[in-house]
């Protein structure tokens, strides 16, 4: 069991206590410690801590630029790919329907591709023939 349990209260001695205040060599301690980071900040990162600073940049620009290349290379990759599919997908689907056309259908096409040629093409260029052929 616990003191606590075992005492009351009122008879624990005052030694006994838990105090939440620093004792005064905690306060010492703390001041010394911060006194010493305050006058390391004051005096600046040694040539050893610029130097691992600099690397450690060095490094994180090499990785952001390398990992901005792979990301775009990735969603190349990915968009080709898909584009690709959907090119397939669309060129197996046009020879889906012009297997499923009947002849009859199929002819219809063909009869109207030459319709249109007929209509759209420009007239046929006209020979002309030299006035000094006819006498020979």
């Amino acid at each position: 069991m616990s003191d606590a349990t075992v005492k009351p209260t009122d008879q624990v001695a005052p030694e006994d206590t838990i105090s939440t205040e620093p004792t005064p060599a905690e306060i010492e301690a703390w001041v010394e410690r911060e006194r010493q980071r305050r006058q390391a900040w004051l005096a600046g990162p040694s040539d050893e801590e610029r130097e691992a600073y600099a690397d450690h940049l060095r490094h994180s620009n090499l990785a952001d630029r390398f990992g901005t290349g792979e990301e775009r290379l990735n969603e190349s990759l990915r968009v080709g790919v898909r584009y690709g599919r959907e090119a397939q997908l669309a060129a197996e689907g046009a020879m889906a329907l012009l297997y499923r056309f009947t002849r009859r259908t199929f002819a219809e096409l063909v009869e109207a591709g030459r319709q249109w040629e007929e209509e759209t093409s420009l007239p046929p260029r006209r020979r002309r023939v030299r006035i000094d052929d006819e006498r020979s």
